[in-house]
C-alpha cells in the first residue's frame, strides 16, 4: 500500500463516521455492480472474505443472500462502524499490503474487494493471498480502475475536506491483470465495464472482474 500514513490518516475521524452516507450520496455502485455479477456464483450457507471490508458496503448484500461474511481491514475506527451493523461473523485488523493474512489456508469459500485496489500498485500480495486463503474453485470479485480508458496510470486523490492528505490513486490495465490471474492460480469468469464515482472522485471509468481459483 502506497503511503500508509497518508491512507491511515485519510481513514479517520469523520470521514469514516459519514463515510456511508458519502457514498450514497455519490451513488458508488461498485458493491451492486460486484454483487450482480457474483451472485450466480455463490450459494446460501457458504463464507465469503471481505478484503478491506470498511463499514461493510461490499458484503452486506452477501450477507442478506445468506452467506457467512469476514472481514479484515488495517482502520480500527471502519472495522467499529461495521461492527455495529452486527452481520459480520469476524472482523480483524489488519493490513492488507502485508501478508500472510490472519486466515488458515483454504478456510473460506469465496472473496470480496472493492473500494481498495486503488491504493496498490502492486496486486500480487492481495492475489496470493486471496487464493491461499480460498477454496478450490471459489471465486474472487473485485473492481479496480481501468487504466485502458485512457486514464493516467498514478495520480493524486483526496478523500477528505482536507486537500493536504492526498493519496495515490492507482488504475490497473487488462493486460496486467490478466498476467496476475494466470501468475496467482486464476481463471477470469466474467468482466463489466462502467462508469462511476466515488467519495471525492470524479466519474472515471472502472472494471468489476469476477475470477475463478482453479
Amino acid at each position: 500500500m502506497e503511503s500508509r500514513p497518508t491512507v491511515r490518516k485519510a481513514f479517520t475521524g469523520d470521514h469514516v463516521q459519514q463515510y456511508d452516507q458519502k457514498s450514497m450520496q455519490a451513488n458508488w455502485l461498485d458493491p451492486d455492480i460486484v454483487f450482480g455479477l457474483a451472485y450466480r456464483y455463490v450459494d446460501k450457507g457458504e463464507s465469503i472474505l471481505d478484503v478491506g471490508i470498511g463499514t461493510g458496503l461490499s458484503s452486506i448484500l452477501f450477507h442478506q443472500s445468506g452467506l457467512e461474511v469476514h472481514g479484515l481491514d488495517f482502520s480500527s475506527e471502519m472495522l467499529e462502524v461495521c461492527a455495529e451493523k452486527s452481520f459480520a461473523a469476524s472482523l480483524k485488523e489488519h493490513d492488507i499490503s502485508i501478508a500472510p493474512y490472519p486466515l488458515e489456508t483454504c478456510s473460506v469459500n469465496h472473496a470480496v474487494c472493492t473500494g481498495l485496489t486503488h491504493l496498490f500498485s502492486n496486486l500480487e500480495i492481495i492475489f496470493s493471498e486471496v487464493n491461499r486463503v480460498m477454496k478450490k474453485d471459489g471465486i474472487f470479485a473485485f473492481v479496480v480502475a481501468d487504466a485502458d480508458a485512457g486514464e493516467t496510470q498514478n495520480f493524486a486523490s483526496s478523500c477528505q475536506k482536507n486537500r493536504s492528505s492526498k493519496i495515490k490513486f492507482h488504475c490497473h490495465s487488462q493486460s496486467d491483470l490478466v498476467q496476475l490471474f494466470e501468475t496467482c492460480g486464476f481463471e477470469q469468469l466474467n468482466s463489466l465495464e462502467y462508469k462511476s464515482s466515488s467519495i471525492g472522485r470524479q466519474k472515471r471509468t472502472y472494471r468489476a472482474y469476477v475470477v475463478q481459483k482453479s
